[in-house]
């Protein structure tokens, strides 16, 4: 009998990324979602044991290594980095539309390059999250089919997600030509099954990851309202970042009008550790190692001093390379080339944690405690000093004070960042 994904949320690796409901020929996943992390409950007496959901789950771990060379090594001109993974090129840019690269996140390029491929007829839709309007501060995955669709999907959503509803639309075969925008975790997934699955793979054309440190929990939703003085009913539009590069946290009410903006590294710091998922403490893929385009943050200078917004971008594929120059060409986009030196020299996170010490440690910690560690194609160099344990046991305490609301006082307390 094969494992299904119940024995991944057993181990505690599930990453939330909701892509198993789509392998389900059977319909037998279905998703708890809460406050920690949205969770896949598998129908026993329904399943068959077929064990697609548990082979595309990227929560038990994946080889990134050998599925990054099968998608792209044969791509002429390809090269290999330890943070990137296989990469064509690097680059910096920005959407030259100032509405989209002053609202979007760091310069608007996955918005700007999304609506242009749209209507160059590249792609027909694209899979990205938006808020619900009905609920201003829960963020939703859907197939974005307009312009103005993709326009309402601008910026970070940054807390956990599950793509399980689209997933299982995309299964049924209903569209072609897709774009899947994604976490490194969820890309790898969409990965997986696509190929194993000839509908999925027929339906998405492309995959663009968003790079990726550690994900939050939704618990960071209720707690920024509070520590903001905001009432939770009179908000009518949420963002994470709005208003340049880092930009601010905003809340507007029913209205349009502003209630409140923090500054982006005033509520980033103050929060980060305490509510960050733990599943993330144990992910090597920061960049997006098996998507056709990365896209994120560049925080080395000249660019981190633009305050509008400069974004780093990683091309894998051909293809999505020589359109992503086309649209600078036409004038959309501008796109300058970078070493990727100077690229990963503006994620230490992804050298230092990702493939360093930070998550070398937490498996240790886990093997200590009996926990099962996900499996990687890739061999952790170096000793693990005392420094590194105690760092990760606090982040460890600071998460399970995050999860608690009753010790949120203490969070408000330490943050000494002026409302």
């Amino acid at each position: 009998m094969k494992n299904n994904v119940s024995k991944t949320v057993k181990d505690g690796l599930c990453t939330s990324c909701g892509v198993c409901a789509g392998a389900c020929n059977k319909g037998c996943i279905t998703f708890a979602y809460g406050k920690e992390r949205n969770l896949p409950i598998v129908d026993s007496a329904s399943c068959i044991h077929c064990g697609l959901c548990f082979d595309i789950c990227p929560g038990k771990g994946i080889e990134l290594m050998s599925l990054g060379k099968d998608l792209f090594g044969a791509n002429s001109g390809i090269k290999t980095d330890l943070c990137s993974g296989l990469f064509l090129n690097t680059y910096v840019g920005h959407s030259t539309n100032e509405e989209i690269r002053y609202h979007s996140a760091t310069g608007g390029m996955v918005t700007q390059f999304l609506i242009w491929l749209l209507k160059k007829g590249e792609i027909n839709g694209a899979v990205v999250v938006r808020y619900r309007k009905d609920c201003p501060m829960e963020p939703e995955p859907f197939i974005a089919l307009t312009e103005e669709e993709i326009w309402d999907s601008r910026s970070n959503k940054y807390v956990v997600l599950s793509m399980d509803k689209v997933a299982r639309q995309i299964a049924d075969g209903k569209y072609k030509k897709l774009a899947v925008v994604g976490l490194p975790c969820q890309i790898q997934a969409w990965r997986q099954l696509s190929k194993r699955n000839k509908k999925v793979r027929e339906s998405i054309c492309v995959f663009f990851a968003i790079y990726c440190s550690v994900n939050k929990t939704k618990h960071s939703l209720d707690y920024y309202p509070i520590r903001y003085k905001v009432d939770s009913d009179s908000i009518g539009r949420f963002a994470f970042r709005d208003e340049g590069c880092m930009g601010y946290m905003k809340f507007e009410d029913k209205k349009g009008n502003t209630v409140k903006k923090v500054p982006y590294l005033s509520f980033w710091f103050g929060t980060h550790s305490f509510f960050s998922n733990h599943r993330c403490s144990v992910c090597i893929d920061q960049l997006g190692e098996v998507a056709d385009i990365s896209f994120g943050d560049i925080h080395i200078k000249p660019y981190s001093e633009d305050r509008i917004g400069t974004n780093s971008i990683i091309t894998r594929s051909k293809k999505w390379d020589d359109l992503l120059k086309l649209c600078r060409d036409e004038g959309f986009i501008t796109l300058d080339e970078i070493s990727i030196d100077t690229l990963t020299s503006s994620q230490i996170y992804a050298k230092t944690f990702k493939k360093g010490a930070g998550v070398k440690t937490n498996m240790q910690l886990r093997r200590i405690i009996g926990k099962v560690n996900p499996t990687y194609d890739y061999t952790y160099t170096g000793n693990l000093t005392c420094k590194d344990i105690i760092c990760e046991i606090c982040k460890a305490i600071m998460r399970s004070i995050g999860k608690r609301r009753k010790l949120w006082w203490i969070i408000i307390m330490l943050d000494k960042k002026q409302d």
